[in-house]
C-alpha cells in the first residue's frame, strides 16, 4: 500500500500563514519519521493524511487514497500527542480478544483494568493504552504524534518493539532520536510547511541535511563575492555610459561648429562610442542573476542564544518543608514520602517509572507553597482553553513586555511572527510561551512537569542552558535522564513500589 500527496497545502482559517505548502510525496509501507520544530506543520500532516481534521480550514492538493474511505479492510488511525481523553476505539480493544490483540498487550504491559480506572493513570500509562488500541486494529495506516511522551526508559523500549512489528504505512512524528533510529527507512524533514523527504532513519537524514546545509553556506558565500564583484562592476561601467552619453550630446557645442557635429553623428551610426551602455545593461542581466543565484542558496534561519533570566532566589533559605505522609495514587496504590525540604537554591529532579507518584506528589507540593512565594508551574498537558488564554494574555502586555517574552521564545528555537499569527499554536510553542511569559514574573520556584515534552531537539537544548543557569528554584520531573543531569543538583528517585528516596 501507498499514500500519495500532490501539491497538498493547508491553511488554518484564524491564520494567515499556511501551516503546509506544496507538499508532494509517495508514502510506503514502514514507518516515515516526520520531524522538524515546533509549529513546522508535523501534526496537522498527520491529521490531514488520517482524516482526523474533517473540514476545517482551507485545503488544498490530493491524497491518495482518500483518507475518509476504508483502505485494506480498516481506516486509518491516528494517536494523537495528548492523553487526556480516552481513547476513541477503547471499547472495541475492550472486547478485541484477537492474537494480535492479546500480543499487544503483553508487548505494552497493559492491564486489563487500565480501561475503567483511565482517570487514575498516568500520562505514560494512557500513552501506552493509547497505542495498544491503535495497534490492536491493525489499520492500514497509523499516525502516531509523540508516542514516547511521558514515559520511562523500560517503556520506550517496550514501545520500540511493539511498532517494529506493524507493517501498514507508519507516520511518526518525534523527537526521540532513538525511537527515530530504531523504526524509521525514511524522514520528512519539516520547516514551514514544507518538508524534504530523505531515505535512512533519523540520523542518516539529519547528516544527509547538514552536508546539504554546508554546500549552500559555500554557494552563498560564492554568490556574495560574485555579486559584490559584479556590482562594482557595474557602478564602473555606469560612470562609462554616462560619460558617452554626455560626449554624444550636441546641447555644449557650438552651432556653428559642424565639425564636432558631424564627429558625434559618426560615433552614434557606427556604434562604438555605445558600446560602454550595452556593456552596462549586459552586466544588469548578469546582476540579476546572481541575485537569484543567492537567493537560492538561502540558509535556514536558527535562533540561537543564551536566556538570561531576571529572577533571585527567595530571601528564606526553606520555601517548601513538607512533612513525611503518605499519598493515594489509585486502588491499592501509596506513595509514602519521608519529609522533603525545598531550600531557595535547590534544583532537584524527580525520577522513577510511570505511575509511582511523581506528577502526584508533585501537585501536592505546588498546593503547599506560600502566597509569598512567586511561582511559575507549567503541568504536563494543557488544554486549548489555556492556550487561548495565553494568546489573549500576550496580546494584553505592553510593547516592551511582549518583546521580551517573544524574544525567549525566539531563543528556545520558535519563530515570534507565527506565535503573533494566529489563534493555532502547536503544543510546543504553547509551552515555550507560557514559560517566557511566566519568566516576566521574576518566579523564585519553577515547577515543571515533563517540560521536554513536545519540544524539538533544538528548543531542548536551550532549555537546557536556561534552567541550568537559572539562580531560582526548580523542581523538575522528566524521563530525561540527560536532561536532569545537566539542570540539577538533587534527585527525587520514586520507585515502583511506592517510596520515594532523596539523593
Amino acid at each position: 500500500m501507498q499514500i500519495v500527496l500532490n501539491n497538498l497545502s493547508y491553511s488554518y482559517e484564524d491564520s494567515p500563514v499556511p501551516a503546509l505548502e506544496s507538499l508532494s510525496l509517495t508514502l510506503a509501507s514502514g514507518w516515515t519519521g516526520v520531524v522538524g520544530s515546533n509549529g513546522s506543520g508535523k501534526s496537522t500532516l498527520l491529521r490531514l493524511i488520517s482524516g482526523d481534521m474533517g473540514e476545517k480550514g482551507g485545503y488544498s492538493g490530493s491524497i491518495s487514497p482518500p483518507p475518509q474511505l476504508a483502505q485494506g479492510g480498516g481506516s486509518p488511525s491516528y494517536c494523537a500527542q495528548g492523553t487526556e481523553q480516552l481513547p476513541v476505539n477503547a471499547e472495541d480493544f475492550s472486547a478485541n480478544w484477537s492474537a494480535a490483540a492479546v500480543r499487544v498487550r503483553e508487548a505494552l504491559g497493559v492491564n486489563d483494568d487500565w480501561l475503567w480506572r483511565y482517570e487514575t493513570l498516568s500520562h505514560g500509562e494512557r500513552k501506552r493504552l493509547q497505542l495498544a488500541c491503535a495497534l490492536a486494529a491493525e489499520p492500514p495506516l497509523l499516525a502516531l504524534d509523540e508516542p514516547t511522551n511521558h514515559v520511562d526508559s523500560a517503556t520506550r523500549q517496550q514501545i520500540i518493539r511493539a511498532l517494529a512489528d506493524y507493517d501498514g504505512v507508519g507516520l511518526l512524528v518525534s523527537h526521540d532520536r532513538a525511537l527515530l533510529d530504531a523504526l524509521c527507512s525514511q524522514c520528512l524533514f519539516m520547516r514551514d510547511g514544507r518538508g524534504v523527504l530523505r531515505p535512512g532513519n533519523y540520523s542518516q537524514g539529519r547528516e544527509q541535511e547538514q552536508l546539504e546545509r554546508t554546500a549552500r553556506q559555500r554557494e552563498r558565500k560564492s554568490a556574495q563575492a560574485e555579486l559584490a564583484h559584479l556590482r562594482i562592476e557595474q557602478d564602473r561601467r555606469a560612470h562609462q555610459a554616462a560619460r558617452a552619453d554626455v560626449r554624444r550630446s550636441k546641447r555644449h557645442i557650438d552651432p556653428k561648429d559642424h565639425s564636432a557635429k558631424a564627429r558625434i553623428d559618426l560615433a552614434r551610426v557606427s556604434g562604438q562610442d555605445g558600446k560602454a551602455g550595452k556593456r552596462s545593461a549586459q552586466l544588469d542581466a548578469r546582476v540579476k542573476a546572481s541575485q537569484q543565484r543567492l537567493e537560492q542558496a538561502r540558509t535556514v534561519k536558527e535562533y540561537n542564544g543564551s536566556i538570561w533570566l531576571q529572577t533571585h532566589p527567595a530571601a528564606r533559605r526553606n520555601l517548601l518543608l513538607l512533612p513525611a505522609g503518605e499519598l493515594t495514587l489509585g486502588e491499592d496504590r501509596t506513595l509514602r514520602y519521608p519529609q522533603l525540604v525545598v531550600e531557595n537554591d535547590a534544583h532537584i529532579g524527580l525520577s522513577g517509572p510511570n505511575g509511582s507518584g511523581k506528577s502526584s506528589l508533585l501537585r501536592r507540593l505546588v498546593a503547599a507553597v506560600s502566597a509569598d512565594i512567586k511561582l511559575l508551574y507549567l503541568p504536563q498537558e494543557l488544554d486549548n482553553q489555556q492556550a487561548a488564554a495565553e494568546l489573549a494574555a500576550l496580546k494584553q502586555l505592553s510593547s516592551e513586555a511582549r518583546g521580551q517574552v517573544l524574544s525567549i521564545v525566539a531563543r528556545l528555537n520558535s519563530d515570534p511572527d507565527r506565535i503573533l499569527a494566529g489563534e493555532s499554536l502547536s503544543p510546543g510553542e504553547l509551552r515555550k510561551l507560557m514559560l517566557a511569559r511566566g519568566v516576566l514574573g521574576c518566579p523564585q520556584l519553577i515547577v515543571m512537569d515533563e517540560p521536554t515534552n513536545h519540544l524539538d531537539l533544538h528548543s531542548t537544548e536551550a532549555l537546557e542552558q536556561m534552567l541550568a543557569a537559572c539562580p531560582c528554584t526548580l523542581l523538575l520531573v522528566s524521563h530525561d535522564e540527560a536532561f536532569l543531569q545537566v539542570t540539577t543538583n538533587q534527585r527525587w528517585q520514586f520507585s515502583p513500589e511506592g517510596t520515594v528516596v532523596c539523593v
